[in-house]
């Protein structure tokens, strides 16, 4: 007995899962009509209307009226159709027809009074929408208008179409048309946005206007360039845009493979590459579709790949870097205990001295009269570099006195050296090296100036305030490559200073490190903070009587 009853339950399971699975989704019916109401004047005419539906439709009279004074074209189609309605001349009074699309079960009315007498209109002449970019600018809606005058017109804006401004209304061609002038604001934000112009008079049916003003296009990728290690590994480039673009590539650039895309991030996968070996490659994006015929924004990264661990570094000769306003200021206080790093390579020549007072002057690092790594001091010796930091008491004119220690070793030409300035508050000693090596030593100066590398002054007519290769005038310039610039907010062993590689990196996120520039960014003019500080710097160059935006930087091979 139990056999069969189990069979009973198994076979009706069986059947209910197939009646489930085989019953179809119900079908909605669906139908409306554009417009659904309309006014005739006395001389009558055409309205046309248009059906939209999911199934064929049928046209009939509501209550199954009759009327002898309108007629439809068609009773009968499908989703799209236009249908129109004839409707004679009317001089006795106002009459109203009721009129019913149907589609299965779903139902739309559509009404048409005829008026015996004039009936004020307005027909929009122009397109019902309009797209304009994000600049300032303005535009036109034309109407013709039946038993108006233009000054009857009235304009109504959306609600928080506040950048969008009606002028003027003007008579058109005739006396039948009017021309209504818009105005609107530039758009700087990065999404669109949009409003509605409702243009109505008295006894006639308003018609609307929709208006959507396009943001600026943007491809911003995240850095203008990469450089990836050694090893295997996956590029992940991180694009803000408001456009769609198409990725094209550089000739040579098919080590970069698997191109995948998650969220705002675009990524590659690429291999290994063995020593001596360096590859680049340059990804573009371009816009897909410019509005208005404009030409295709565009943006490119550059991507370079060695076993090298700096590649890029900053050529200084006429430029320099700094900033004009500090991210995070106050990890730049730094009183009297600090390190300061450099990797510096000068050109082959030295200039010889030279300039008013017989110095040609080199600046690697710092802040005139406050705190300086130079060189060219010393006019018998141009070659010879020295801290220079300020004490509390003044000169004559008003000037910091200054502190300087001298290295006994020459900063050589065409080579690359590694300098480093530590101030132990401490021990209360300064210490200054080259490669490593103890190039210059002293006992810190009790007057000492605590040092604030955020500090801006008037002196010698001009602003003094902190750069990379540069400092008192225009002439001052580090002519020679700069990298692995470094401020620690400790002072630094010579053990730590001579850790294995430590010349050419060192963890961003290192303890004491308040300010990272390792100056390999390759392309623009931001010498980016690697540290969680974000003091980037802004590269300059000097075109002879000014500054202006701009760095130049070369390939290395270091170490």
């Amino acid at each position: 007995m139990k056999k069969y009853l189990l069979f009973a339950a198994a076979f009706l399971a069986f059947v209910g899962c197939e009646e489930k699975e085989n019953k179809e989704p119900v079908k909605v019916d669906k139908i409306s009509v554009t417009p659904e109401s309309k006014t005739v004047g006395g001389d009558g005419g055409n309205v046309q209307v248009m059906v939209t539906s999911n199934g064929d439709w049928t046209l009939s009279t509501k209550d199954n009226q009759t009327y002898d004074w309108i007629t439809a074209d068609k009773v009968a189609g499908v989703d799209g159709d236009i249908v129109k309605f004839d409707v004679l001349k009317n001089a006795e009074e106002k009459k109203t027809a009721e009129f019913v699309f149907t589609c299965g079960k779903a139902t739309a009315p559509f009404t048409v009074i005829s008026m015996p007498g004039d009936v004020p209109e307005i027909i929009l002449a122009s397109d019902a929408e309009v797209k304009v970019d994000f600049n300032a600018g303005k535009f036109t809606v034309l109407v013709d208008i039946k038993h108006i005058d233009k000054d009857a017109l009235t304009v109504t804006l959306s609600e928080g179409a506040d950048w969008l401004t009606h002028e003027i209304t003007l008579e058109g061609e005739t006396s039948d048309n009017a021309k209504l002038d818009f105005s609107y604001t530039r758009l700087a934000g990065a999404e669109s946005r949009e409003a509605a112009i409702t243009i109505g008079a008295p006894g006639a049916e308003s018609v609307s206007v929709a208006v959507k003003q396009m943001p600026e296009p943007m491809i911003r990728p995240e850095q203008a360039s990469y450089k990836l290690g050694a090893e295997a590994g996956t590029l992940e480039i991180p694009v803000e845009a408001n456009v769609e673009y198409e990725i094209t590539y550089s000739e040579g650039s098919d080590w970069l493979t698997g191109h995948s895309k998650e969220g705002n991030v675009e990524k590659w996968s690429y291999g290994a590459v063995e020593e001596g070996v360096k590859r680049e490659a340059v990804i573009t994006f371009t816009e897909k579709n410019p509005a208005g015929g404009a030409e295709p924004l565009t943006a490119s990264v550059v991507v370079k790949q060695s076993n090298s661990v700096i590649s890029t570094a900053a050529y200084m000769k006429k430029h320099s870097a700094g900033a004009a306003e500090w991210n995070n200021p106050d990890v730049l206080k730094l009183g009297t205990t600090l390190t300061i790093e450099c990797l510096v390579r000068h050109d082959e020549n030295f200039t010889p001295a030279s300039g008013w007072d017989g110095v040609q002057i080199g600046t690697l690092f710092g802040l005139e009269r406050r705190l300086l790594v130079r060189h060219g001091d010393n006019r018998s010796n141009v070659k010879e570099w020295e801290l220079v930091y300020a004490r509390n008491t003044k000169e004559g004119n008003g000037e910091n006195m200054e502190v300087k220690v001298k290295s006994s070793k020459d900063l050589p030409a065409g080579e690359w050296a590694h300098i480093a300035v530590v101030f132990d508050g401490t021990a209360k000693t300064v210490t200054i090296y080259q490669n490593g090596e103890v190039a210059g030593s002293a006992e810190m100066h009790s007057d000492i100036k605590d040092i604030d590398l955020t500090e801006t002054y008037t002196s010698n007519n001009r602003t003094q305030r902190f750069y990379l290769g540069r400092s008192y005038n225009d002439s001052r310039d580090f002519e020679g490559l700069m990298s692995e610039v470094r401020v620690w907010n400790k002072a630094l062993s010579a053990e730590e200073i001579n850790a294995e590689k430590h010349f050419y990196t060192v963890p961003a996120d290192s303890e004491g490190l308040v300010a990272y520039w390792k100056m390999d960014d390759g392309q623009g003019n931001i010498i980016k903070d690697y540290t969680p500080n974000g003091n980037n710097l802004t590269g300059e160059v000097f075109s002879g009587s000014s500054w202006s935006a701009g760095m130049e930087w070369r390939d290395v091979d270091l170490p």
